[in-house]
């Protein structure tokens, strides 16, 4: 009943919807998902991947992640790039431009150009924690060059 309540609630967002009955017989792959339950485990053939639930899924909640991009220093150069948001104050302004000149996106990433390597990523506070922290400690800790 409670899955039934959720089809006719999602139906409601359709303008006009239209619910056909197939019968078992014109729908073989139904049919052989509603003969499964019956059957046990072990007499399935090896090739056939059975996922139980442990909880219906009708009484999950849907859930949306939101990322929230906080403000740090990259802030202002991603504001410039994307849209050419500069500061209020004309001194500020133009020094900010010749700034970002160093600085590009690819795919939504910042990079800063260098002159003879490769575009080097630039990182807020807590990835480059991340990086010292694997840098020092992680797998190669101890074979760190001077």
């Amino acid at each position: 009943m409670e899955y039934l309540k959720k089809v006719q609630e999602l139906l409601q967002g359709f303008k006009n919807p239209e619910v056909i009955h197939i019968p078992r017989c014109h729908n073989k792959k139904a049919h052989a998902l509603s003969k499964l339950a019956a059957v046990a485990f072990e007499r399935l053939a090896r090739n056939v991947k059975v996922e139980t639930f442990k909880s219906p899924s009708i009484a999950e909640a849907p859930v949306l992640e939101i990322e929230v991009q906080e403000v740090n220093w990259m802030t202002p150069f991603l504001k410039y790039l994307k849209r050419g948001v500069v500061p209020g104050d004309p001194q500020e302004a133009r020094r900010h431009r010749v700034r970002a000149l160093q600085y590009e996106i690819t795919d939504g990433v910042l990079y800063r150009r260098s002159y003879l390597g490769p575009s080097l990523k630039c990182l807020d506070v807590d990835e480059a924690n991340y990086v010292i922290r694997e840098i020092h400690e992680g797998m190669c800790g101890m074979h760190m060059g001077s």
